[in-house]
């Protein structure tokens, strides 16, 4: 499978933030197909439109994945301009384990343990492209997939100071400029056992800015007195945003800029209606 040529190509995105229409984020799991439901809210889907998947084109979309949604606001609806498939992690299994996360057993790629499906069967040597989202450093699977080796793995999320993201090492001949900061990268490469070397790097996932972000994913642990963050994303919340969620919980919250927002910003009032902020992030 070319790995490498599809993640230029999505790599290479214009930035959406260029276009003259506001353009809005949405990034979580499909909950349905037939309208397409992300993150609990519905999007129109315009004929034509096709997924931007580092498998392939011909790939199509399944309730478990997860996507990030680019979307326009008409007559109060998310219109999608831009769908990618998001996978946590992609990689052959290197080690199997039973009951290491929740009631099911797990698996290990790149050195970062995946939750894996109930009733699935896999071999070490499998590759796998695993939709999900972080919970610590290990990924709850909500959609994997198997698929043929080719060579060249991929993580998402955000990378720690020690140059790790999740338990798998970064093996990066050249840091960004500023360096990885607390954004969400994409990171593509030749997987090793506990460690991808890195040769292509993104940084976000809809392509470039978007005003206001719909964003899924686990509630942390409080890193500083009532501040929390949304694993893997690099969202921060407070209690002064919303009600601090119970650690582990898997949470929908607004976000712009990488903090959560309670309040429409000035002029994304639209945007802010139409990705129901106001449903997801309860006062105290």
């Amino acid at each position: 499978m070319r790995f490498g040529i599809v993640l230029i190509c999505l790599l290479l995105a214009v930035s959406v933030r260029a276009q003259e229409v506001m353009q809005f984020g949405v990034f979580g799991t499909v909950e349905g197909l037939s309208p397409l439901i992300v993150a609990g809210r519905q999007i129109d889907v315009p004929e034509g439109l096709r997924v931007l998947s580092v498998l392939g084109s011909e790939v199509g979309i399944a309730k478990g994945d997860t996507l990030a949604v680019v979307a326009q606001v008409r007559d109060a609806r998310l219109v999608a301009a831009r769908i990618l498939h998001v996978f946590a992690i992609i990689g052959p299994v290197q080690g199997l384990s039973h009951g290491a996360l929740r009631v099911h057993g797990a698996l290990r790629v790149m050195g970062t343990w995946v939750e894996q499906p109930q009733n699935m069967d896999l071999a070490e040597g499998q590759w796998v492209a695993v939709s999900g989202h972080w919970s610590g450093d290990t990924v709850i699977t909500t959609q994997l997939r198997r698929i043929e080796g080719g060579g060249f793995g991929q993580i998402t999320g955000v990378v720690e100071q020690a140059q790790t993201l999740g338990t798998t090492a970064l093996r990066v001949a050249q840091l960004p400029e500023g360096g990885f900061g607390q954004d969400l990268w994409i990171l593509g490469g030749g997987p090793e056992e506990d460690a991808l070397v890195v040769r292509m790097m993104s940084k976000g996932v809809f392509g470039g800015a978007v005003y206001l972000a719909l964003w899924q994913g686990y509630a942390s642990v409080p890193i500083a007195s009532q501040t929390y963050m949304i694993h893997g994303t690099g969202i921060t919340g407070t209690a002064r945003d919303a009600q601090m969620p119970v650690p582990g919980a898997l949470v929908t919250r607004c976000a712009v800029s990488g903090r959560v927002v309670t309040e429409p910003p000035e002029g994304l009032e639209a945007g802010f209606a139409a990705l129901g902020c106001a449903t997801h992030t309860p006062a105290e």
